[in-house]
């Protein structure tokens, strides 16, 4: 085997052409997610044209303003923990059996949530 990467080829040619607005709208049209460039340059080599397979959409749950706030400000209260502990500091054993049990019910609540949702 050998340890070489391949070289990425640099498309540093440009060609200009000008077209008519019903013409460009047509162009984008048939490229369609595949890029007016990419569509033209493959089209123009005889190239297979394949469209790029469709992302996956995100899911958007609702939520709650109110609960996201409250949510927000448990991260805040957590980044704060984190930061004193990593600046060397002790913390006792009822905060971090507190922290274990906040995780717990987020957890339990999130995953209500989710299946909720569904």
């Amino acid at each position: 085997m050998s340890d070489e990467k391949p070289t990425k080829k640099i498309r540093d040619r440009h060609i200009q052409i000008r077209l008519t607005d019903a013409e460009f709208a047509e162009i984008k049209i048939r490229a369609g997610e595949l890029g007016t460039s990419t569509f033209l340059r493959q089209l123009a080599l005889n190239q297979k044209i394949e469209q790029p397979k469709a992302k996956a959409k995100k899911i958007i749950h609702t939520a709650d303003p109110e609960l996201v706030r409250h949510v927000a400000w448990i991260g805040n209260n957590i980044n704060q923990v984190a930061k004193h502990l990593n600046q060397g500091n002790k913390v006792d054993n009822e905060i971090l059996v507190t922290l274990v049990k906040i995780q717990a019910d987020l957890d339990s609540e999130l995953e209500r949530i989710m299946s909720d949702d569904r």
